[in-house]
């Protein structure tokens, strides 16, 4: 995977879909180390807040479809059966510390991406039992929020929500309110598109949406303000 690649990939994959729950365990101490055996490409590691919540994020990407890498890490990490249709969240917490790994699709169908979330155990317990609350700036109407992550440094927000919409209504929804507020969708603008793109001056903002069962879609919007002055 070349430096463009590498660059391009974090903002691509953190739009493409959302976590699913899922108790799963995680070995302990193997996870860093078994996703760099197993051929991730580690991005930079960044400071975020997760539902509210100090942690910290790293990513890596796979270039391998998540049905081909499911075998490899459920071996090393000890992880039940996974299907590449849905995104896997695994959670181990240990001495104070709890250690998050998700499964995602990557931006082709060819490809995949690993995020790690560190937090204390405290961190995560408040994560797990406060209501999440919309970053600034981010939000999805009619869409009841499951999760945020803010990086301040790059004001960079993060969130997955469900929405009793259809998925191109969800996403008819936010290009209604996004070009309302000066955005431009970036083409192509394929009929029945799972995901969009907009910009606005040099700002980016991406929405991903499907169906998660039980009559109800997730979507997933990403939205880079770029380094605060």
């Amino acid at each position: 995977m070349n430096a463009a690649s590498r660059i391009g990939l974090l903002p691509l994959l953190l739009l493409s879909v959302l976590p699913s729950s899922a108790a799963i365990f995680m070995r302990v101490g193997r996870g860093t180390q078994a996703l760099e055996q197993l051929g991730g490409v580690p991005l930079h590691p960044a400071d975020v807040r997760i539902n509210g919540q100090p942690g910290r994020l790293s990513v890596y990407g796979f270039e391998a479809a998540p049905d081909a890498l499911a075998p490899d890490l459920r071996k090393a990490l000890g992880m039940p059966e996974l299907t590449g249709a849905d995104a896997a969240l695994v959670t181990h917490v240990e001495n104070g510390q709890a250690t998050s790994l998700l499964l995602l699709p990557g931006a082709s169908s060819q490809s995949s991406v690993v995020m790690l979330i560190e937090q204390s155990a405290a961190a995560r317990h408040q994560t797990l039992h406060n209501p999440p609350a919309w970053p600034a700036g981010l939000s999805c109407p009619g869409a009841d929020l499951l999760f945020s992550a803010e990086n301040e440094k790059t004001r960079t927000a993060f969130a997955v929500a469900a929405t009793a919409d259809a998925p191109q209504a969800a996403l008819a929804r936010m290009d209604s309110v996004l070009t309302g507020s000066g955005w431009t969708r970036v083409p192509p603008q394929t009929a029945g598109a799972s995901l969009a793109l907009y910009t606005r001056g040099n700002r980016v903002f991406v929405a991903s949406a499907a169906a998660a069962g039980n009559g109800q879609t997730r979507i997933t919007l990403l939205q880079r303000l770029g380094t605060a002055p």
